[in-house]
């Protein structure tokens, strides 16, 4: 086993925390049952208030591995946080995992497996959508996952069309990784203003794993905010013309106008046939 460590590349991954109390635990439980062993994990607090920051302190006090960071002052989001935690890394590769998401024990060694044989440098995995309790609520996301499920995941395009990389997948190699960014405008959306740029860079190798790989957490207060739902989808077009424009990728505004048709058509499908029904299928 200690010879199989010392072979294999050593994966950072950095999970940014802020009162996720109820949760934190079995996050990391599921990062450190993986079974590919070389890891460090590295926990950033952004000031929590609710005694997150003391149970993952008694995490870090019995295993080496975990690491855990504090920040002085309150951030407001998670893109510091996960800049810092990249800093203090030392892995060759940087998976990201929010607090309240789960890992499939198999994770890692799938997408390291993967990322070793073919030379990928960038990969995301599909996701289970679960509830607070961890119950299997993926036929509510019926329309969103066909449409996730039949569209292209390779490049810029395909992601403005259909953002189909969900950060708790993401596995990037350390040497192409670039900062989150800070900007309050993006909060919520920064890593998909990430991954757009990563996508674009010539030298990245991208592949998305159609494993349901990590069980990603659908809070009952997150559906019923709509106006922080929309104020998202809001900051991702923000975050979509802001690339276009900066970067003179205007080859990219067909792709941004098929996503604003998407959105408009499921707005309609659920203003006309509502949410029960939009979830058969």
């Amino acid at each position: 086993m200690l010879q199989e460590i010392e072979n294999s590349p050593l994966v950072s991954i950095v999970i940014p925390l802020f009162n996720a109390k109820d949760y934190i635990a079995e996050t990391i439980e599921s990062v450190l049952k993986q079974s590919y062993k070389n890891i460090e994990l590295i926990v950033v607090d952004d000031c929590s208030t609710d005694g997150s920051y003391e149970l993952v302190e008694d995490f870090s006090k019995r295993d080496s591995r975990v690491k855990l960071i504090r920040l002085e002052q309150n951030f407001g989001g998670p893109a510091k946080p996960r800049n810092i935690g990249v800093k203090n890394s030392k892995g060759d590769y940087i998976a990201f995992l929010d607090a309240d998401d789960i890992w499939e024990e198999e994770k890692l060694e799938v997408q390291i497996g993967l990322m070793e044989q073919e030379g990928y440098n960038f990969t995301s995995t599909n996701i289970l959508n679960v509830d607070e309790n961890l119950k299997d609520i993926d036929s509510r996301y019926s329309i969103s996952n066909f449409l996730r499920r039949i569209s292209k995941k390779r490049g810029v395009c395909d992601l403005i069309k259909n953002s189909f990389i969900a950060t708790s997948s993401v596995v990037v190699k350390r040497d192409i990784i670039e900062k989150f960014s800070e900007d309050r405008d993006f909060i919520s959306v920064e890593d998909l203003c990430l991954w757009i740029r990563l996508l674009d860079k010539k030298e990245t190798k991208y592949s998305y794993i159609s494993q349901k790989l990590v069980k990603y957490r659908v809070l009952s207060k997150s559906i019923s905010d709509r106006s922080k739902i929309y104020k998202q989808e809001t900051r991702a077009n923000l975050c979509i013309i802001k690339y276009i424009f900066k970067r003179d990728k205007y080859e990219y505004i067909g792709c941004y106008y098929r996503f604003t048709l998407k959105l408009y058509i499921l707005y309609i499908l659920k203003s006309v046939l509502g949410s029960n029904l939009l979830s058969k299928g």
